[in-house]
């Protein structure tokens, strides 16, 4: 696997790492940018230039991670050309007739299933239901394909987002890339490194992702008794203090985001739907927390893959970088320091995180960090 790591500036091109060399052929390249770059793509017509009639996947972002820094409003890119692994890249869109479920399984059906390993999958992170998705691909994929990726960002606006391929750049887009053969190795880690604290409470009715009672009461005013004075900065600051969600049966939580808040009526609204019957507790973090996960997701992804990494997807959450701001760049020097200066790092910051948890089916995470390592077998 052969790898270009670059920046576009104007009319420029810039490289921090360049080994294609021009008899090697480029499978796909990964843009991660801002969405108003997205909506005046001038950058497209240079990178189709430098690689033509290549694939080239866009996703609007809320920060990019480009090798051991964090950029913003920043056009960064990766070129990935493998050596014995073929891949397919596609594309689907939400429509009005269908829901998220069914964009997963047309996404998932326009690929060839004979030795599909895995899908890198990126997709809207505002109008797409990102659990709803994953499922929808399982549904046609089956469990033998893994799946990675995750939802576009945009800043902190939380308003629209948009992923793109080639030209055909949008909002309710999903696109993929399959990966195929028996020479591709990847290796997954995840982790929040939130501390659990309060009370758990019982979801007892919920509209959509709007959590209407817990235990039968108001949940806005849990939070602010659990928040104590820092439910001053309600509703602002309600990304920055997710929940952890058990759904029913299950014996893992997972991590959501408070997006929102209603002071009459008392409820939190989530970044999924909750279901009733799930159980739900409050979560706050420290960052020296925070900063132990990272670690312990570098070193599963690496127990995982079972060799050294080429390449290294990082998909974090805004909720992090908008909580420790500045400071969160830490966590990715943290990745490097673990994937050590040869492995090239790209990625960006979502307003969700597709990871399996070790080796079980991949979810949709909010407030993690989450980690794809490739490489290919020798």
């Amino acid at each position: 696997m052969k790898i270009d790591q670059f920046m576009v500036s104007g009319n420029e091109i810039s490289y921090s790492r360049q080994n294609i060399t021009s008899d090697e052929t480029v499978s796909f390249i990964l843009v991660f940018t801002s969405r108003s770059k997205l909506e005046s793509p001038a950058w497209l017509a240079l990178i189709q230039r430098k690689y033509p009639e290549i694939p080239i996947l866009s996703c609007s972002t809320s920060g990019e991670v480009y090798v051991s820094e964090l950029k913003a409003e920043s056009i960064t890119g990766m070129a990935v050309a493998f050596e014995s692994t073929s891949t397919e890249v596609h594309s689907a869109k939400l429509t009005e007739k269908d829901g998220s479920g069914s964009l997963g399984k047309r996404l998932a059906s326009r690929f060839t299933k004979t030795d599909l390993r895995h899908l890198l999958v990126f997709s809207d992170g505002w109008l797409v239901n990102g659990s709803a998705l994953i499922r929808g691909m399982y549904e046609v994929l089956g469990e033998e394909v893994s799946i990675s990726g995750g939802l576009a960002g945009d800043g902190a606006n939380f308003s629209k987002t948009l992923v793109g391929l080639n030209e055909d750049i949008d909002q309710n887009m999903a696109v993929a890339i399959g990966l195929y053969g028996d020479q591709i190795r990847v290796g997954f880690g995840s982790h929040g490194g939130w501390n659990e604290l309060g009370q758990t409470y019982e979801v007892t009715a919920t509209n959509g992702r709007e959590v209407l009672k817990l235990d039968g009461e108001r949940p806005l005013d849990f939070y602010q008794d659990f928040l104590g004075d820092d439910a001053d900065g309600l509703p602002g600051t309600a990304v920055l203090y997710p929940v952890a969600v058990w759904l029913p049966g299950a014996t893992d939580y997972v991590v959501r985001t408070v997006f929102n808040l209603d002071e009459f009526s008392g409820s939190l609204t989530l970044g999924e739907v909750i279901p009733e019957g799930s159980r739900l507790q409050f979560m706050k973090a420290r960052f020296d927390d925070l900063l132990k996960g990272v670690k312990t997701a570098a070193e599963a992804a690496l127990t995982n893959l079972q060799q050294a990494p080429e390449m290294a997807l990082m998909v974090s959450c805004i909720g992090r970088k908008l909580l420790f701001n500045q400071q969160i760049e830490e966590e990715i020097e943290a990745t490097h320091q673990v994937l050590g200066n040869g492995v090239s790092i790209g990625g960006f910051y979502s307003y969700g995180e597709i990871c399996p948890v070790e080796r079980d089916l991949a979810a949709l995470h909010h407030q993690m960090l989450t980690l794809t390592l490739l490489a290919e077998s020798s």
